[in-house]
């Protein structure tokens, strides 16, 4: 058994410790009743078997690939004693996640249950993306469901001696030289089809105003969370010619407009991660990307040319995928400040990127955590650690994450525009307006 990280695996975690911050995913169940606190312990230890119960040993070699080991202990299940209301189940989740996961000492999720003051209990669970993506994670919830077990054989942590571990990390660095050599030749190949590629830049007019100072603490950029009855979705997306999936990446176009985030042809830039996660897989992170031109005044008389575009994407991606995957064993031996480095450049490299995302229709079984079934459901990422300063380096944040689940399709929408100035009140209004822009309006609301 190869116990040692994916190199995206490996790009992820090391991402992590040179920024202090990735993406974490935050999976919340809402229920009129109290849960069944046995069954969601049963739940809680089933994890332990899944993809999500592994974490990062790393290499004793300097440049050397880190290893799976098993989860140390099942992380308890974290029941508030102070039930509060509806309205404050996003706030609570923010502050499950301000606790803390780690993909190396633990835990590797946490899972919180919140009674409510008229009868009800929210579930929440946040993992980071070192650990699995989200597509990885759905998948751990519907086995632990259904008591199946995925996750290799890994060893504890410390089962190895160091001097064992050094000296097989050693072979394998040696043996993988050639490889390293070959994505330091297929890196300037990228590098020099990027820059030959990108368009000119002019530099942004001189400022003679004082400029503001910034707090650089963390902080919890505005979000926002709806529902949208699956058949008023299906139905919008029918009318305008396109798809459901269409249809997220349309919304998330309009949105973006609707907060300033177009280039200078009044096009939006679409980020769509693109899953590749294959049967049999036990990579935490399968993901490709495509970048998507949308031109948003049209799309809420017209999904066919986002729909062509799209198409045209996917196709164009084997093979930027073919340079991009002969670039992953540098990965190892990358310093910390060209990771650092690398994020502004990613982040740059199009002008006010979107991420858009999308879960698809989900596996029933993560409905039943406790058995039973809950009124809602919702998956969001958010970037606990990150500062609003650093989001105003990279040029602010719009990233739309959406998912079947419940007979509805749920939008989960972060926004951070350069300098702030939007709280979770507006971001709602901004959302409810281009809903309606489609004919559509929420059939749920997360505050």
């Amino acid at each position: 058994m190869d116990d040692r990280l994916a190199l995206m695996d490996q790009g992820s975690f090391l991402g992590l410790r040179a920024l202090g911050h990735q993406p974490w995913t935050f999976f919340t169940w809402v229920y009129d009743r109290p849960v069944d606190l046995a069954e969601l312990q049963r739940f809680n230890e089933a994890l332990a078997g899944t993809l999500l119960g592994r974490l990062v040993q790393r290499s004793p070699l300097p440049g050397g690939r880190h290893r799976w080991v098993a989860v140390d202990a099942v992380p308890p299940l974290e029941v508030e004693q102070v039930p509060r209301s509806r309205d404050d189940i996003h706030a609570w989740t923010d502050e499950l996640g301000d606790r803390g996961v780690d993909p190396e000492h633990g835990p590797g999720w946490r899972i919180g249950v919140l009674p409510l003051t008229d009868g009800g209990t929210a579930v929440a669970m946040v993992s980071p993306h070192a650990l699995g993506d989200g597509l990885c994670k759905l998948d751990a919830i519907a086995d632990a469901v259904q008591g199946i077990s995925r996750r290799p054989a890994y060893p504890p942590r410390g089962a190895r001696p160091r001097r064992e571990l050094l000296w097989s990390d050693l072979v394998a660095f040696v043996r993988e030289l050639p490889a390293v050599i070959g994505a330091v030749i297929a890196g300037i190949r990228v590098a020099r089809a990027e820059s030959g590629q990108a368009p000119a830049r002019s530099a942004p007019p001189a400022s003679t105003s004082p400029q503001p100072v910034i707090d650089d603490a963390p902080f919890h950029p505005a979000a926002a969370c709806v529902r949208v009855t699956r058949a008023d979705w299906d139905a919008a997306a029918a009318r305008l010619g396109g798809t459901s999936n269409t249809l997220v990446s349309a919304f998330a176009a309009r949105l973006a407009q609707r907060l300033g985030r177009t280039g200078a042809d009044g096009r939006v830039a679409l980020a769509v991660p693109v899953s590749v996660r294959v049967e049999g897989d036990t990579r935490a992170n399968a993901l490709d990307s495509v970048t998507v031109r949308a031109d948003p005044d049209e799309l809420d008389r017209d999904l066919t040319g986002l729909r062509a575009a799209t198409k045209s994407a996917l196709r164009a991606r084997a093979e930027r995928s073919h340079d991009m995957l002969a670039v992953l064993p540098l990965v190892p031996v990358t310093p910390p400040v060209v990771v650092r480095r690398a994020e502004q450049l990613a982040m740059g490299s199009t002008s006010s990127p979107v991420g858009c995302s999308n879960h698809g229709s989900l596996d029933p079984a993560i409905m039943r955590i406790d058995g039973g079934t809950p009124v809602d459901f919702w998956v969001r990422s958010a970037e606990p650690g990150q500062t609003a300063a650093e989001l105003d380096r990279l040029g602010g944040k719009l990233y739309v994450l959406a998912g079947g689940a419940l007979e509805a399709v749920y939008l989960s929408v972060i926004a951070h525009p350069v300098g702030g100035g939007l709280d979770r009140p507006g971001l709602h209004d901004h959302v409810a307006a281009t809903l309606a822009d489609f004919g559509l309006t929420p059939s749920s609301v997360t505050r």
